[in-house]
C-alpha cells in the first residue's frame, strides 16, 4: 500500500511538472514581450539576447501612453519614436467592441431562437446557409464594402466599422446561439405556456437564463475576434478613429521596428483582455451551476 501510495505521489509530481514546463513554454513569448517593455534599446538588440533588463525603466510605456512627458535626456538611446498617445486608439477599440458585440448578440439571440423553435419553410437548412457566408475570404468582399462605406459617408468612422463587425459576427452569434437554444428542452416553455405564460415569459425567464453560459462564450468569442482583427480596422479607419491592431502596425518603420513601444503597448492592451475574461468565466460557472441545478 506504502509503495502504492509513493508511486502515485511521483506520477502525479511528474504530470505536474510536465504540464508546467509546457505551460512554461507557451507563457514565454508574454514573458519575453513583458520583460522587452521594460528593456532600453541597447539592451533589446544586444547579442546574445538577455531576458531580465539591467534595470527596469518605464521609458516606453511613456513613449506609447504619455509621449508628451518625456525628458530629452531621455532620447539619448532612442532617437525616433511615434509621439502620439494610443489611448485614443484604445478608446476606439473599445467603443467599436461594445457596439458590434452588443448588435450582434441582440440580433442574433432573436434569430437563433427563431430557427430553434420554429419550423418554417427551409428552416433546416437555413442556419447552415447563414453559416456559409462566412465562408468567403474578407479580403474579396474589402473593397466592394470600402466603395459602399465610403458611398454612404461611413468610411473611417466607428459607425462603419461596427456594421463590418456586425456582419462578420453574425452568422457566428447565430449559430452558436442555436445549438445552446437546441439543448434547453421545449417541454419547459410548454409548460409555461400551459400555465397562462406568454411567449415572452418563456424567452426571458426561462430559456436566456439556463442558455446564460451560452451567452457569455459567444460574447467572449466575438471580442476576441474584434479586438485582434486587423484587415477590415485597417481599410475602414482613418488615423483618428484607428484600433489597437493598426495602432502596433505603426510601429514598423522605414528605420527598424519600435520593439519597445510595442511590448509596452501590447501588455497593456492584455489587461482588459483578461479583465474581461475574468469576469465573464466566473459568471459562465454560475451560469452551468445554476443550469445544472435546475
Amino acid at each position: 500500500m506504502r509503495k502504492r501510495k509513493v508511486k502515485k505521489f511521483f506520477g502525479t509530481l511528474g504530470l505536474h511538472i510536465l504540464i508546467a514546463i509546457f505551460a512554461l513554454g507557451f507563457a514565454f513569448p508574454l514573458l519575453w514581450m513583458f520583460m522587452t517593455s521594460f528593456k532600453t534599446p541597447r539592451e533589446y538588440y544586444r547579442m546574445p539576447p538577455k531576458f531580465l533588463p539591467n534595470q527596469f525603466v518605464i521609458f516606453h510605456y511613456k513613449e506609447a501612453f504619455a509621449p508628451w512627458t518625456i525628458d530629452p535626456t531621455e532620447l539619448s538611446e532612442a532617437t525616433y519614436y511615434i509621439e502620439e498617445s494610443v489611448v485614443p486608439n484604445i478608446w476606439n477599440s473599445l467603443i467599436i467592441i461594445v457596439g458590434s458585440v452588443g448588435l450582434s448578440l441582440t440580433v442574433g439571440i432573436w434569430a437563433a431562437y427563431s430557427l430553434s423553435r420554429f419550423t418554417f419553410r427551409g428552416s433546416e437548412n437555413l442556419g447552415g446557409w447563414i453559416l456559409s457566408t462566412r465562408m468567403m475570404p474578407p479580403i474579396v468582399i474589402a473593397v466592394p464594402l470600402y466603395w459602399v462605406m465610403r458611398r454612404i459617408g461611413l468610411a473611417g468612422s466607428h459607425i462603419g466599422l461596427i456594421m463590418i463587425y456586425v456582419m462578420i459576427q453574425l452568422p457566428f452569434v447565430i449559430w452558436m446561439m442555436k445549438g445552446f437554444f437546441d439543448e434547453v428542452p421545449k417541454g419547459i416553455e410548454e409548460s409555461v405556456l400551459v400555465d397562462g405564460g406568454t411567449r415572452a415569459t418563456c424567452i426571458f425567464r426561462v430559456t436566456l437564463p439556463i442558455a446564460f453560459p451560452g451567452i457569455v462564450a459567444t460574447a467572449l468569442f466575438c471580442i476576441f475576434l474584434t479586438w485582434t482583427e486587423f484587415l477590415f480596422a485597417s481599410i475602414f479607419t482613418n488615423t483618428k478613429s484607428a484600433t489597437l491592431p493598426v495602432v502596433l502596425s505603426w510601429f514598423r518603420q522605414d528605420r527598424g521596428i519600435l520593439w519597445g513601444q510595442m511590448s509596452a503597448v501590447m501588455v497593456v492592451s492584455l489587461i482588459p483582455l483578461m479583465a474581461i475574461t475574468m469576469v465573464l468565466q466566473k459568471k459562465m460557472i454560475k451560469g452551468l451551476t445554476a443550469g445544472a441545478i435546475r
